[in-house]
């Protein structure tokens, strides 16, 4: 057998309390409360952001050493996929930073700049004529352009 309080007269209240409407000072009291935890969330993100681009320009760093030390074709996917994501990193990093600003432009030149010496570097493990000097200087090329948007 199930109880409704509903059908039965005698257990239903007539006392119900009804939701008060908020005032306007509580109203702003709570906007501001709520402009508070985005920004403080935002803080977080950005600050686990830092941690995540300074792990990944290490291993960039990395395996751009084991790249000139061994260039192999395995070592040097290894590189590029970790390229790919410090960029991924960095874009994400500069939209939460400013929405407002776009400085996209200037990562996608970057970006562009970026794939074109990976694209060298690809083309110099095929060319098995060219130095280890010459793959050197372009991972250092890209290491400092990464540091340059990392910056």
């Amino acid at each position: 057998m199930r109880i409704n309080p509903l059908e039965d007269g005698s257990l239903r209240s007539s006392n119900v309390k009804k939701k008060k409407k908020k005032s306007k000072k509580s109203q702003k009291i709570g906007s501001g409360f709520q402009e508070g935890f985005i920004e403080t969330l935002e803080e977080v993100q950005i600050s686990d952001l830092e941690r995540a681009l300074q792990a990944t320009i290490k291993e960039v760093v990395d395996l751009g050493n084991n790249l000139i030390r061994s260039p192999t074709t395995q070592n040097f996917h290894k590189y590029r996929e970790a390229v790919k994501s410090f960029l991924k990193l960095i874009e994400k990093r500069l939209y939460i930073v400013d929405k407002s600003f776009s400085p996209q432009e200037g990562l996608y030149m970057v970006a562009r700049e970026v794939d074109e010496n990976l694209q060298q570097i690809a083309e110099s493990l095929i060319d098995v004529e060219k130095s280890a000097l010459n793959l050197s200087a372009k991972v250092e090329t890209i290491y400092g352009l990464l540091m340059d948007l990392y910056r």
